[in-house]
């Protein structure tokens, strides 16, 4: 290896910018990932930046997602969105959700 590597990319560790529990998504600038642990706001916190997984959507009227559509994550409601105004793209849906879903599996994007 390069002596200019410093560490694999699929868990870093972060300082929260806000309390974060266990599966909650982190968002710094355009960088994110899901919490692999508890933290409180300002404390460090290990992140999963790639990979599958379920993360909370709203449901109702246009809400679903086709297989391999974009996701986005909504900031300000704490969820995925199909909606790309004023959200960060943080991966594709791995598979369709219907609007009634809660939930929806999205593969991250590691590549900020």
């Amino acid at each position: 290896m390069a002596n200019n590597y410093v560490q694999e990319g699929g868990r870093m560790t972060v300082i929260a910018p806000a309390a974060v529990t266990t599966g909650g998504l982190v968002l710094i600038g355009q960088m994110f990932g899901v919490a692999q642990g508890n933290a409180a706001s300002a404390a460090n916190v290990v992140i999963q930046t790639g990979g599958v997984h379920s993360l909370r959507k709203l449901n109702g009227a246009s809400t679903s997602f086709a297989a391999g559509a974009n996701v986005y994550w909504d900031s300000t409601n704490s969820n995925a969105t199909v909606s790309a105004t004023s959200n960060t793209r943080i991966g594709v849906a791995a598979v369709a959700a219907a609007n009634a879903d809660v939930a929806i599996t999205v593969r991250l994007n590691p590549s900020f």
